[in-house]
């Protein structure tokens, strides 16, 4: 409690600085649009600005990177629900759901639910991250393969919430994304494995560019062929006349509120992404709601909880950066860097050296969610002109700003041609009921499920057994076990449900 109290003083302080406050804002305003735009995720809005940094002092070049990372959480769930493009994979579930609600003329509720689970899901990480920031990476540190194999594999049971009424199709799907996770150097020996003599596959397959082309240009292909779209949204769906009032989005905060710890104690864990945080806490969700039918067609519950444990993990993933050095997703590989640009070694003695790193990172957290807070609603109206064009105008910007983001990860033309096979492999799994979500989250746990395999079965001499003699291993197998086929016999119910209630309906003659 004394270390709880000690942050929030410090991190009002610092907020204290009107320099600090005009950079937080800048932060959101910037990290918003470019997480508004399709393509363009919080890798780019960092890089952007990094360099920018150098000449900052620690407290205000940290908050206003957290600042971005928060913002671009928030941006990236505008086009996922009104569009049904997810700008980044960890908004996959966000655009499932969302834009379900968006196109039976519920966009309000959507978008109300996205900010809702945004601005409180974040402040509710914010005393997840204080509490857990230095006993949960000094037990995380101590994980071994075995451990993370075990992690792993309780994110990949999480893939039998995005598999909708047929089991089988959702996982080959998510067989093919761990399948294409291969290509590349083996984890272990270093010997290149499917790789078919192309040069640039002796390395790996990028990720970002195959999730972008089997979740985005997917759905830009399947919305151009099909009759509905984005048309409507220009004129029909007014995002700050039908907010749903407090009284409504406060039966969400249960999903919110297991969403934010789920989101900072995964993101917590090096490795561990954003998204992995999200499935897990929407399998959660949909296994505790009394309406799983909705997951995925068009569920608010399904939106609070991905939302805020999408949101939380970026406070998780501060946690190994500071704690221990290591970044734990991509875009905290540019927060380390701009911190040691300002001389700073994050590591397990940053609370004695650089204690104002971790004051800096909770006043971002808090300042960014503050604005959004207040300022959410008429910042959404505005990026709403962004993706409230005319649809002739919508299809191509998002086709070219996708590619403008994903050539500027490497400036890469190969990546180019990654994202349109990756996009219309996407397309005809869409058009024959494989759910490119799974396919796309199985790509990007797929590495991270293989290494820890492999390098778990050397140190336990090939054993598997081995695995459950592991404490901590047998404990989280357990859980994604039970979650497996507890899901699963949920979702075999779900179906007979619904085949029984087709069959009952009356024929008309």
């Amino acid at each position: 409690m004394e270390l709880a109290l000690n942050a929030l003083s410090a991190a009002l302080q610092i907020l204290a600085n009107p320099i600090v406050i005009l950079f937080i804002v800048i932060g959101v305003l910037w990290g918003a649009l470019c997480g508004a735009l399709p393509g363009v995720g919080s890798g780019l809005a960092l890089g952007v600005v990094v360099p920018l940094t150098f000449g900052m002092d620690a407290a205000t070049a940290v908050s206003f990177l957290v600042t971005i990372s928060v913002a671009v959480a928030f941006g990236n769930g505008i086009p996922a629900v009104l569009l049904g493009v997810p700008g980044t994979p960890g908004a996959i579930l966000t655009a499932m759901d969302g834009y379900g609600l968006t196109r039976r003329g519920e966009g309000g509720l959507a978008m109300g639910t996205m900010w809702f689970a945004c601005v409180f899901g974040q402040l509710l990480s914010i005393p997840f991250f204080v509490l857990l920031v230095v006993p949960l990476s000094t037990i995380t540190y101590t994980f071994l393969s075995p451990e993370l194999f075990a992690l792993y594999c309780l994110g990949l049971t999480a893939l039998i919430s995005l598999t909708g009424e047929n089991i089988l199709k959702g996982l080959a799907a998510a067989a093919f994304g761990l399948a294409v996770a291969l290509i590349g150097p083996d984890p272990v020996s270093g010997v290149t494995r499917f790789a078919f003599g192309v040069p640039e596959l002796r390395s790996g397959l990028d990720t970002i560019p195959a999730v972008l082309g089997l979740v985005t240009i997917s759905e830009l292909l399947r919305c151009m062929r099909q009759t509905y779209g984005w048309g409507d949204l220009s004129s029909s769906h007014n995002f700050s006349s039908k907010f749903p009032g407090f009284g409504k989005l406060r039966q969400f905060l249960r999903p919110v509120f297991a969403g934010s710890l789920i989101g900072t104690l995964v993101g917590s864990i090096p490795g561990m992404s954003g998204t992995g945080a999200s499935v897990m806490s929407y399998q959660q969700t949909k296994l505790t709601s009394k309406t799983p039918e909705l997951f995925g067609k068009g569920s608010a519950e399904g939106i609070a909880s991905n939302e805020s444990a999408g949101n939380a993990a970026q406070a998780g993933e501060m946690v190994p950066t500071l704690g221990l050095g290591i970044p734990g997703s991509d875009s905290m590989v540019l927060i380390l860097g701009a911190l040691l640009l300002q001389g700073f070694v994050p590591g397990p003695l940053m609370m004695q050296e650089s204690p104002e790193l971790f004051y800096a990172t909770v006043a971002g957290l808090l300042g960014g969610a503050l604005i959004l807070l207040f300022g959410g609603w008429p910042l959404g109206t505005l990026l709403l002109k962004v993706v409230r064009l005319d649809r002739r105008l919508i299809f191509p910007l998002a086709f070219v700003l996708t590619h403008i983001g994903v050539f500027s990860l490497r400036r890469s033309i190969f990546d180019i041609f990654v994202l349109l096979v990756f996009g219309l492999v996407g397309y005809f799994m869409l058009r024959y009921g494989y759910s490119t979500a799974a396919a796309g989250v199985g790509l990007l746990l797929g590495e991270g499920f293989e290494s820890n395999l492999r390098q778990g079965l050397l140190l336990m001499d090939s054993s598997l057994i081995a695995f459950v003699t592991r404490p901590w291993t047998a404990a989280i197998l357990t859980v994604a076990f039970a979650l497996l086929l507890y899901g699963t016999i949920s979702t075999v119910r779900i179906t007979r449900r619904t085949r029984r209630a087709r069959e009952e309906q009356p024929v008309d003659t």
